[in-house]
Parts: C-alpha cells; structure tokens; sequence
C-alpha cells in the first residue's frame, strides 16, 4: 500500500538552488558542545576503579593486569571503544562469547561477565567474573563518573501516568531559577535546551534529515526516516542512567528530572541514584494488570521512596486522592512528606478552584504559605493533578510561589501529551499519545469535562502488539467520542484491515448488524479505498450515518478530522503522541520505519484550512465534501432509488 519515496525521488521537483543552501544550512548547525566548557577526562587502573566501586580483585591477577588502564564503560559489545572495560549482561538466548568477541575485536580492555561465562580462547586480557553484573555496573558507574547525582538536585517520579507533564513542569520551574536542569525521560534525554544520547554526550545530526525541508509527508509513501533523534527507552540501565547524569553534571547542571518506570524500579535501574525528591503521581488499574498485580507494582514504586532516609533533605510528594497514598506515606516514614490533591482538603497542596476550558485551564492553589493562581495551555482534570503535583515539588524544595508559577506557566507544550496545535482556527486540535482504552477514557473524558461542543477522534492500534486490546479501544471510541475515524498506527507486518476489523468489534450490536446486512465483502466499516469503485459512496454513506469511519492513510484521516471540525470541537489525534514515526511492512516477514509526525500533519492541515474555508459552496459536514445541497439527492438505501 505504501511506496518508499528514496531521497532522489524526494528531490526531483525541489530547487537545486534552495536544496543547497539547505544544505549549507545543515552544515552550519550549531554545535552544542561550543556552550559548555570541556568535559574531564576519566582514566583509572583497574585495581584503582574496582577500590573504588568495592568490588574484590582477584587474588590471582598479575600486577600488569591490576595497572590496565580504564577510560570507559560499555555494556553494549557494538559500541565499545578502545580501553573500555566491558560488562556484559546477560539476556536469554544470548550467544555471550560472541558479544565478548566483539567487545575484544572493538578494544576492551577489561571484560566482566557472568559465573556462567566460558571463553572459547585463551584471551589477552582481564577477565572477572561475577555473580551480579547488574549491580556490579552501576557501582562501577558512579565510581567512574564522580557518583553525578550527588552533584545535583534530583527528583524521581514515579506512577502510572502523569510522569512525563509532571517532569517538564518540574524542569520548568529549575529554568525560571537559571539553573541548568537536566531531564531523564519518555520524550527525551537533555540538559537546558540541548538533546543528549544515552551515553551522556550532547545529541549531534548523524546524517542528512530530509524531512526538514518538507511542510509534511505525503500519502500512502512512506518517507525516509534518518537524521532524527530517537529516546531508547524511558528510563535506561543503571550504567547509562549514571553516564547522562554524568554528561549533565560536568555541564554544570544544577537539577535533574527523572521519570521512573516501574519496571525500571523493579530492575534496579537507579538504585544508585542519590535522589532529593520523589514523587508519586498515581495507580492506574490497567498499568497494574499489565505489571502482574498490585502487591508487585506497589513493591517497585515504593523502592523509590524507601530510599529516601534523610530528612533534612529528602522529601516525599504524594496525591493524596489516590487510594494507595497511606502505601506510599509508609514508604517515606523517614522523611517529610509534601502531600496534593483536588478533593482531599486537608492536602498541603489542594485546587481550590478549578476552571477547565478547551483552550486552558485555570487554577487556584491553596498552599501551607500562600495562594497560587495558574494559568496553563495543558488542559483537563488529569493535568490539574500534574500541576498540583509540580506545586508541590517546588514547594518541597523552597522554590519561591512566583517561580513555581513562572515555571509552570512557561511549560506551555509537553510533546505528544495533549499538545495543542494552534494555527488560530476556532477550534482546538490536540495531539496525545493515549493507546490503551484507560488512557484513551481519560483523555475523552478530559476534553468533554474542557466543553469541547463535539469531539472527532482519529486513533488506530499497534499492529503485532496487544491485540486483545483493540475491541476496547474501540468501546471506548464509540461511546465517548462523537465522530470517530479509525486509522494506521504502526501497522507492521499485520494486515491493516483486521486491526480495523478487530477495533470495530468493539461498536455496539446496532451499528456491527447493520454493516453484516450490506451485501458486500467487509460492508461499511473499512477503508472506502478497499471497495469496488460503484459501492464506494454507499460505503460512505452508511460510515456518515453512524459518524464512523475507516481511513487506514493515517496522513488523510487526520485532514478528514481537521476539515470536517466546527468552532467550539475538539480534534485528537491519539496514539502516537511525540513519536514521529510509522512503521510498515517492508513487503516480506519485516518491517520499516518512515517518517510521519502527527503534529506535523495538524499543522500542514491547518494551515492549508482557508482554501476550504474560502469554497462557501462545499459541504464540509460529511465525508466526501459535496457541493452544497448535493448529498441529498445522491444518497439511497441499496435496492431504493
């Protein structure tokens, strides 16, 4: 179904002359690494770094094996340097001596594996082995890299959703201090405004983006997707959680902001990170199924906590309207603890008046020394509680009540969490990146509480991924969206009319009767494009009947939305949030990735919107547009002229 466009097809009709001075431009981009001062150069014995991280030498090694020089930490065979000392960590069905292989071919200097471990040869270098290479690596880190999160303010926060608002608004708030903030999340790895790889360097363009020339992709082609920067995971490994916060201390930050998952914190990804604050955000039913239960989820956020021991600094925040607030006071019993909420009154931080609207929320504060008044872009009741719990921290860590709005204030956009697209139209469009029925509830939810007049909802569902949850993605769609329009999202492999085909089992009897009565293979709900030619306005018609529509070019289904909204809607487009990506079959057993940013796509919409808005004639209110007074007369029910 999709074509790849290659680069030169991509600048055939582009000119030559604007294609070099872009490039020239490209050239010229600056270079991070000039706003900081150089980072220290780290080199250790190996018997000097295994003192420091507590971990027993071998009795057995030479001197000449003790006085290896150390200049780095890797535990990814392909990216060792030379002088590395490599930790291996091993994964099930892994082939070990071949990841040890690459690592010597690469120039490790030193490996360290697991009790399991058996060279295949005789080899040239250190080798120790241990029983808990996890840990041993995370010891190592903060012994290599100065121990960084001593250096700074840190908070961690925790919970099933929220963590990603809740971070930025926090980051926000160190910036209206002028301290250089770092952050450690979903959308990104950076200190102030710059990028960062996980290996704790400033993020640099590896290869040409041809994407920045482009208003938008094009439809049904995939375009390529390379020069972009990417977020591995939302929290890495312990050992590359040390180098970024490395790679923001020696850069003079001040702060940092993590999001910590709970499979991290089941892991131990940051059992060696010195944190000042932790906050909790909430539990969400569906994120503790998926975990395994409530005992296990609880036991791993609560790790966070219960590594906060001092109290003369160290302070706990916690939503006290969550059932699971006295679980997590008993995790911070040691510390202060800051608590917020919207009902519970007696929180040290509550909303004592609440303004929701589609365009902003309004929000009075009642806080232990004083009232705050908070305007904010970030809409809905949920991220009430993401301001509240930013208040809170602030509140935690002396932050004066006039920076704590500051900063908030100035976090206008979070990226792919209900991020608003505004290009003045009278309606708003919203991007988020909701892709589980609970998610997707709240967000409706949220926009409907907002006052949105009416809701258009364009989503899809992963393909090879949780296919059990498609029928209630589609439950939810149904009953809590007015018009909605189901696409792509990463189809893959997977076909993508039974990803559609699985969503719609979700709608109600009536409408699925109804489309098992037409006469025709996949009846109304699929794609207009999969029907012949003469049945195709029928299959329109019976989608208009229902306002529910199957548009798998996820780059037309968002100009369906965007075209057909009136003043006082509100469009989402859920699913993909900040992920600028799509994935489809490559044609055999595989897949692959280009570029589609839904944001993106709003905004070329939007701005192409007064061509439509200047057709006065063109019936907007359904799909196909018509001329106006001309639907009427072209519609029929099958066998009825």
């Amino acid at each position: 179904m999709y074509q790849q466009l290659d680069d030169e097809e991509d600048d055939e009709d582009y000119p030559q002359d604007t294609q070099v001075q872009e490039q020239e431009a490209d050239e010229e981009e600056e270079d991070p690494d000039a706003s900081y001062p150089d980072r220290p150069v780290r080199s250790y014995t190996l018997a000097g770094l295994l003192e420091l991280a507590d971990i027993s030498l071998p009795e057995d090694f030479e001197q000449e094996e003790r006085e290896v020089p150390i200049s780095g930490l890797q535990n990814r065979p392909h990216k060792v340097q030379q002088g590395d000392l490599y930790i291996h960590i091993a994964k099930p069905d892994e082939d070990i001596w071949g990841c040890v292989h690459e690592a010597l071919q690469r120039g490790a200097a030193t490996i360290i594996a697991s009790e399991a471990f058996e060279a295949e040869e005789d080899l040239e270098v250190p080798v120790m082995l241990l029983p808990d290479c996890l840990d041993a690596q995370q010891r190592l880190a903060i012994a290599f890299y100065d121990n960084p999160s001593t250096k700074m303010t840190v908070v961690g926060v925790t919970g099933s959703c929220g963590k990603t608002t809740t971070s930025w608004l926090i980051r926000g708030m160190f910036d209206e201090l002028d301290k250089s903030a770092g952050l450690i999340g979903s959308v990104e790895y950076g200190i102030d405004e710059y990028l960062m790889n996980e290996e704790g360097d400033l993020w640099k363009r590896d290869e040409p983006d041809p994407t920045l020339r482009r208003e938008s992709s094009v439809p049904y082609c995939l375009t390529p997707y390379c020069g972009k920067y990417v977020v591995p995971e939302t929290l890495p490994d312990g050992l590359h959680v040390q180098k970024i916060m490395a790679g923001q201390a020696d850069r003079g930050a001040a702060a940092c902001v993590l999001e910590c998952t709970t499979s991290g914190l089941q892991e131990g990804r940051c059992d060696y990170v010195d944190f000042d604050v932790a906050v909790f955000t909430n539990i969400a039913k569906d994120k503790v199924d998926a975990f395994g239960g409530i005992k296990q989820y609880l036991d791993a956020q609560g790790s966070l906590f219960l590594k906060l021991q001092d109290d003369s600094r160290q302070r706990a925040v916690i939503n006290t309207d969550d059932p699971y607030a006295d679980d997590f006071r008993r995790f911070a019993s040691k510390v202060p603890v800051v608590t917020y909420a919207i009902n519970d009154r007696t929180a040290d931080v509550y909303a004592e008046k609440v303004s929701l609207g589609i365009w902003e929320s309004e929000i009075i504060i009642a806080t232990p020394i004083g009232h705050l008044n908070i305007l904010t872009p970030l809409i809905g009741r949920n991220n009430v509680y993401n301001v509240l719990a930013a208040v809170a921290t602030g509140l935690s860590i002396n932050v004066p009540l006039q920076t704590i709005v500051a900063g908030i204030e100035a976090t206008e956009v979070v990226p792919g969490r209900t991020e608003y697209i505004d290009l003045q139209q009278n309606f708003q469009v919203l991007v988020d990146s909701a892709d589980t029925p609970e998610a997707l509830s709240r967000l409706l939810d949220d926009v409907k509480m907002s006052g949105a007049r009416k809701i258009l909802l364009v989503f899809g569902c992963e393909g090879l991924q949780d296919v059990g949850k498609r029928p209630y993605m589609g439950e939810v769609a149904h009953y809590k969206a007015d018009t909605v329009i189901i696409t792509n999202q990463n189809q893959r492999s997977e076909d993508p009319n039974q990803i559609v085909q699985d969503i719609i089992s979700g709608f109600p009897e009536d409408i699925l009767e109804y489309n098992a009565k037409k006469p025709w293979p996949g009846g109304i709900l699929q794609d207009v494009q999969r029907a012949e030619y003469t049945l195709r306005e029928f299959v329109f018609e019976g989608q208009n009947r229902f306002r529910r529509y199957v548009c798998e070019d996820r780059y037309s289904a968002i100009r369906w939305a965007i075209a057909t909204a009136q003043k006082g809607d509100v469009v989402v487009i859920a699913g993909k949030g900040d992920k600028d990506w799509t994935e489809v079959s490559d044609g055999e057993d595989g897949y692959i990735r280009g570029w589609l940013d839904d944001r993106v796509e709003c905004r070329n919409a939007l701005s192409k919107l007064y061509k439509l808005d200047s057709m006065r004639y063109m019936d907007r209110t359904e799909i196909p547009f018509m001329v106006m007074g001309e639907r009427e007369s072209r519609y029929w029910e099958w066998g009825k002229k």
